[in-house]
Formats: C-alpha cells, sequence, structure tokens
C-alpha cells in the first residue's frame, strides 16, 4: 500500500513510500517542494519524472535508510525530463539490461544525484543529452558493460557520456568498470557543444576484472581512457576542469593500443591540476588541430604526479599550447615525452621534476627543472612523492603568478622561493596534514606573491585557470516510453483533500526543515 503523509513544510509535503508500494506512483503526484521518503527494500521499477521542480522547491527523492533501497529494471531505470529533481541515497541496478540506467535528457536542469549508486549497466550507465546544471556528488558509478556476444567484441559504454551539456559538476565520486571510457564529453559533436566542466576530488580507474561478468572474461581491462573531449568544429572553446583527482589502470584494455588516461582533443580548454595520474599506457594524450578537426586542445597541468606509465605525455599534431607547471613525473616511467606530427609544438615545461638520468629535450629550455633521485622524496617506493627534509628541489622554482597552491592545496611558496614538482615543502603541523585541504577555495591568481625578480611571467595560453565555477547540467535525446510498475496513485483531484485532512490531524507535531537544493 501507499502510505501518504503531509508534514507543514513551506513549500510541498513529506510523501512516504512503504515497502512493496509503488515509487512510480508517487512520482506521478509529486509537485515542487515535495519530499518523497523510500522505505528500504528492492523495487523492480523503470521510473520517469511527470513535472517540473522549481528552483527554490526542488522534488527529492531519497532513502528513509541510506544504502538500503535498490531500484532495478532490466534496462533503464529512471529517466529525468523535467527540471529540479534531486535523487539521494538510492542504488539504481540496470542488472546489465540494453539501454542506458539513467536517461538525463535535454530539460532535466539542475539535478543533483547525490550518494546514489549506479550500477550494472550493459549500456552506459548515465547518458545525458544537454541540461544545464546537473550535480552528481559522493556516488558511485561501475559495472557500465557492453559485449557484443553476436560479433563478440567489446562496444562503449561509458560511465557517464554526455552531450552538449552546460555547468556539469562531478565531485567526490568514483567511476570504475566500464567498457568505454569513464567520461565521454560531446560523442556526437553537436552544437552548440558543452561547457563548464569540472570533475574534483573524484576516482576514476579500470583494473582487470576479478570474475567473468557480462561477456567479458576474469583478468581483462574492459575500457579506454578516464576522459575523453570530443567537441563541434568552431565556436567558443569548450572549458574542463580536472582536479584534486586520481585516475588509474588504462592499459592492456580489450581491444585498444595508444590507451591513456587523459585524452584531450578537439576545441577544449583543459586544467589539470593536483590530480595524481598512474598505472597506465599514457598518462596524457593531447591532440592539436587536424584537417578534420581544425581545432587543437589547450591543456595546462599544474601541481600533479604522473607515475608508473608507458609514455608520460603524448602530444600530437602541432597542439599550440601545452603547459606542464609544477609536475612531478616519478618513477617507473619508461618516457616522459613522446611527440606525434608535433616538430612545431613548444611545451612550456617549468618548475618541474623528473625521475630520470637525463632532462628531456621539452624541459631543457627552462632553469626551472631538475632531475630527481629517490633521496629528493618522502618515500618514492610507495608513491609518496613529498619532498624530503634534504631535497635539492627545496627553493629551487621562480614564481608562477598563475600558481597560488601546491598539490594538497597549501600555499605555493613556504621560504625563500617555491619548491620544484608537485607538492611544496615546510608546511607546519598545523597544515601538515596532507589530506585536510584540497586546496579548493584557490586564491586569485593576482593575489601571488610578486616579490621575486625572477618571477616567471608566461603569456595568456588561453586554458581557463579559474575557481571551480558554480553551477549545473544535465541532459539525453527523449527515448521510449514512461516508466513505471503500473499502480496507480491517488488521483489528482484528491490529493490536496487527503493532504489537509492529514495536516488537521498532524497540526500538533512539531515542523520538518524546509528540503534544501543540494
Amino acid at each position: 500500500m501507499l502510505f501518504l503523509s503531509l508534514v507543514l513544510t513551506a513549500h510541498g509535503a513529506e510523501l512516504h513510500v512503504d515497502a512493496g508500494a509503488s515509487i512510480q506512483a508517487v512520482l506521478n503526484e509529486a509537485e515542487p517542494g515535495d519530499r518523497i521518503l523510500i522505505a528500504a527494500g528492492t523495487y523492480e521499477e523503470d521510473l520517469s519524472t511527470e513535472t517540473e521542480g522549481e528552483a527554490d522547491s526542488p522534488i527529492t527523492v531519497v532513502a528513509v535508510e541510506p544504502g538500503a533501497v535498490i531500484i532495478t529494471s532490466p534496462g533503464e531505470v529512471l529517466q529525468v525530463d523535467h527540471a529540479h529533481w534531486h535523487f539521494e541515497d538510492l542504488i539504481f541496478d540496470g542488472q546489465f539490461g540494453t539501454a542506458d540506467v539513467l536517461d538525463i535528457n535535454d530539460d532535466a536542469h539542475h539535478l543533483n544525484l547525490l550518494s546514489v549508486e549506479i550500477r550494472n549497466s550493459g549500456r552506459d550507465c548515465i547518458d545525458m543529452g544537454a541540461p544545464t546544471g546537473v550535480r552528481i556528488t559522493n556516488s558511485s558509478i561501475h559495472h557500465c558493460l557492453h559485449y557484443d556476444s553476436g560479433d563478440e567484441s567489446r562496444q562503449d559504454a561509458h560511465g557517464i557520456v554526455a552531450g552538449a551539456v552546460q555547468d556539469l559538476q562531478i565531485t567526490d565520486t568514483d567511476i570504475h568498470t566500464f567498457s568505454g571510457d569513464g567520461l565521454q564529453l560531446g560523442p556526437s559533436r553537436e552544437e552548440p557543444g558543452w561547457n563548464d566542466v569540472v570533475i574534483t576530488g573524484s576516482r576514476i580507474w579500470l583494473e582487470p576484472l576479478a570474475e567473468d561478468v557480462n561477456g567479458f572474461f576474469a583478468g581483462q581491462v574492459p575500457g579506454e581512457n578516464a576522459v575523453d573531449t570530443k567537441t563541434p568544429a568552431g565556436g567558443e572553446r569548450a572549458n574542463l576542469t580536472i582536479e584534486d583527482t586520481e585516475v588509474w589502470g588504462f592499459r592492456d584494455g580489450v581491444d585498444f593500443s595508444n590507451q591513456a588516461a587523459l585524452l584531450l582533443k578537439e576545441n577544449v580548454n583543459a586544467v589539470v591540476r593536483r590530480t595524481h595520474i598512474h598505472s597506465s599506457e599514457i598518462g596524457l594524450r593531447v591532440r592539436g588541430p587536424s584537417d578534420v578537426r581544425p581545432e587543437g586542445a589547450h591543456v595546462r597541468v599544474v601541481s600533479s604526479v604522473i607515475e608508473a606509465v608507458d609514455v608520460a605525455v603524448r602530444y600530437e599534431d602541432d597542439i599550440e599550447k601545452l603547459d606542464l607547471w609544477h609536475v612531478t613525473f616519478g618513477a617507473a616511467i619508461d618516457e616522459m615525452f613522446r611527440d606525434v606530427s608535433a616538430d612545431e609544438t613548444e611545451a612550456t615545461v617549468l618548475n618541474s621534476l623528473f625521475v630520470a638520468d637525463v632532462l628531456p629535450e621539452e624541459a631543457t629550455s627552462a632553469e626551472t627543472n631538475a632531475i630527481a633521485t629517490e633521496e629528493d622524496f618522502v618515500d618514492m617506493e610507495s608513491g609518496d612523492y613529498h619532498l624530503s627534509d634534504s631535497s635539492d628541489a627545496i627553493d629551487r622554482g621562480s614564481p608562477i603568478t598563475e600558481v597560488t597552491r601546491d598539490m594538497d592545496g597549501n600555499d605555493r611558496t613556504i621560504g625563500d622561493a617555491p619548491d620544484l614538482g608537485a607538492y611544496e615543502w615546510g608546511q607546519t603541523d598545523d597544515t601538515g596534514d596532507y589530506d585536510a585541504d584540497t586546496g579548493l577555495d584557490d586564491a586569485d591568481p593576482d593575489d601571488a606573491d610578486p616579490d621575486s625578480d625572477e618571477e616567471i611571467v608566461v603569456d595568456d595560453t588561453g586554458v581557463n585557470e579559474v575557481d571551480t565555477p558554480v553551477g549545473g547540467i544535465g541532459a539525453a535525446d527523449a527515448v521510449g516510453e514512461k516508466g513505471g510498475c503500473g499502480c496507480t496513485a491517488q488521483a489528482g483531484s484528491t490529493r490536496w483533500t487527503a493532504l489537509v485532512l492529514v495536516m488537521l490531524a498532524l497540526i500538533k507535531r512539531r515542523r520538518h526543515p524546509e528540503p534544501v537544493e543540494q
């Protein structure tokens, strides 16, 4: 049965779904400001939104007990066609069916997915069209695996695929075990293109499968890249920021060569900062313009670590702008740089450290790059590239106006000059907790210390180095019919009559806080 109750709030009702009842029946009747609480249990439904929320009155769907509500269907589990919806503490399981688990369409603006798990898709786990202001936070997206048994071949199934989205933020989220990319932007290159995408505090990875699953065999690495960018030709450059993130496991894929953790190409400004890239065939693969794609990527990597890769940076097609500032190129790198049809490219490599016998040619034009050894780091063998007390890299750099934070988010310059590499030595006991400060409150570049006569002034690269934008995103092409289990809900004409009666019965009970859009 459906148990419906009302709590006095400024904007809507509090509705309850008991175990065994229909979630869709309540979604059909939801209005702006309503808060829908779902009891623990497994619900076999294909859900869809049916009405708009409002900016100050979103429609919220939340588990009463976090992680104890599983909504499952063989394929699509949720289709979002309307703005201002918020889903929290829910598990969406696609049973490896032949449809995307979450279908987020063009009008699904300001959708919030908070602490959700999206899993077991035979296609993409999340497919978006062109919404604005989507937020995916503290979530897990995994096992998005498409194997064509007829052709006996791997097919792309992405963790998240997004079209012309605007202002998408993916925060504190794990994306793993997919047969395409962790995040693919602009696959069909539709106008006007995507823009202002931020990945922060997240992890994107692949590992050999522990067991046979959906056509793939144990031991196989099913996917390709963590992030892949595509854009329409011409127009405004798309801004992508990846920060405080870890990316690994992009090697030995089922059908791939030149497999890269980050594949950044076409008409994009990409900033990668405070990010750890490791255990992959190629750490960073960047492409310049071509006859088919006349704009190439503009890429800046700042205060980051790259280690345990076959090739650290592969740059192609005379890419115009490639900045590598305060990067630690760590142990187990076979080849620091590989240029492919990029004779005209001059990478700007500054204040960086290389665990190598000799500096690569790309790093010799600046005096503030240096070779490092194991003694320069706290524990290189275990992957800790904080500088040791005796490191020769301390105070060896020159200030770069745009760089104010190290990889921990601490001040970039402590002492007479900035240190080389990703980390700044000399944090006090109070700020030495390397996991405490992510640096998301980066100071404006204009606030950087300008005191040194040897300050490096870098020409404007056109790469977005601003603070994390505030906004949202979401959408995908509308597909199929609306979901639901076919159960009936209270008729709209009687809804408010019932609510008024409940209100009178509850008038002396405490008020619940108004739901807030996350």
